[in-house]
């Protein structure tokens, strides 16, 4: 059976010839490492006075081309190591001048979030989210007003980026498309937690305002996807911290289950399947994620108390089951054997009757290649259906 056959088999809560592994692969640190590339320097010349204008042209206006680049080597590197399938996603930024910022430059997305650039110890580019930019109504509406042309752009952008994965890569890999920023991410980290919580209750028409934009542009930017030749298509939206939900789940249903049901009926029209990326402790969402209509359910956090065999108790075979393994310790610093017996531990507790796909429960530049190839090794030798470990 190939990759995609097998991962598909899976979906459909089906026995494939063995258990699937997918890759989270997204940061250069990890694909850089497994095909042998040196990081590019992109922080030293944006902070050089003689190149940073240059260079801030040449990625505000190669945007699509750097961000395809990466994630072309990402690909190389999941096929490298083993993977059967790697999630993808695309984004769409603009570098701007900031003095507020450690190194004087940040990145806009989209959405109207800050995005602080860095390197790690290694020269790799690191990019993490600082602030919103619309922390009042009047900010929100003005911004949304000035990206017009950008929201038409990163549709377009999305769907050809996609394509050309797929195209590329699609007779090697199954190139999974994440639409790695969810609804109710986008609504609060865009003006900030404290701010949307204070306004969920002084301002609720504003709130509905954004959640329906955020919505319809969501919608867009899945179909865009989902047009592209993508086969399966992972939705995200964080709604757990390590110890619970961030916020009560009734009120989550109030203000976002409909925006969920929204995004379930576009992937099943369409006949695509739909995995749900959301970290945290969130057995309180599980029943939640099923109503919503979701195929299968990504991360299942260790770190947040999330053990696999409770979630397939729980949910029994009305979600896909994808990832669980440890990146805190167990796939940075774990060693060989205790990365057979978590990968042996994770086919008994979820594997049986199909419906699950092993894979880390998250990415960071730390998880250490070598023992992703373990994990695969052991999956390999022990995800043989019919399940025997």
């Amino acid at each position: 059976m190939e990759f995609k056959e097998r991962i598909l088999t899976a979906l459909n809560h089906e026995e494939p010839d063995r258990v699937p592994v997918m890759g989270l692969i997204a940061e250069p640190a990890t694909s850089n490492r497994i095909l042998g590339k040196q990081p590019g320097d992109l922080v030293s010349m944006l902070i050089n006075p003689e190149l940073k204008n240059q260079i801030t042209d040449i990625v505000n206006s190669t945007w699509q081309d750097l961000i395809y680049g990466n994630f072309a080597d990402v690909l190389e590197a999941a096929i490298k190591i083993g993977f059967d399938g790697n999630w993808t996603t695309y984004t769409l930024m603009r570098a701007h001048e900031d003095p507020e910022a450690k190194l004087g430059w940040i990145f806009h997305d989209i959405w109207g979030r800050a995005w602080e650039i860095t390197t790690d110890e290694n020269g790799d580019i690191v990019v993490n989210y600082i602030r919103g930019l619309c922390t009042t109504e009047e900010e929100w509406d003005a911004w949304v007003e000035s990206k017009k042309p950008l929201y038409d752009e990163f549709i377009v952008g999305a769907a050809d980026f996609h394509r050309r994965l797929a195209d590329n890569y699609g007779d090697r890999i199954l190139p999974i498309g994440y639409t790695s920023v969810g609804i109710f991410s986008s609504t609060w980290q865009q003006m900030g937690f404290v701010n949307f919580t204070r306004y969920v209750y002084q301002k609720p028409d504003f709130i509905k305002r954004v959640i329906d934009f955020q919505t319809d542009l969501y919608i867009k930017y899945l179909d865009a996807i989902m047009k592209s030749g993508v086969e399966v298509v992972i939705g995200e939206d964080d709604l757990g911290q390590k110890t619970g939900p961030l916020m009560r789940p009734e009120l989550i249903e109030k203000l976002f289950g409909d925006s969920y049901r929204r995004v379930s009926e576009l992937v099943h029209k369409q006949n695509k399947k739909l995995i749900w990326h959301s970290c945290g402790n969130i057995y309180a969402f599980l029943d939640r994620f099923v109503e919503w209509g979701f195929d299968g359910l990504l991360t299942m956090e260790p770190t947040a108390g999330m053990e696999l065999g409770r979630v397939r108790e729980q949910v029994g075979h009305k979600l896909v089951l994808v990832g669980n393994l440890d990146v805190s310790y167990l796939l940075v610093r774990g060693t060989r054997e205790e990365i057979e017996d978590a990968v042996k531990k994770a086919i008994r507790d979820a594997a049986k009757g199909g419906g699950y796909i092993l894979a880390q429960s998250h990415t960071h530049r730390s998880v250490d290649p070598t023992r992703l190839a373990w994990m695969i090794e052991a999956a390999h030798k022990y995800g043989k259906y019919p399940i025997t470990v």
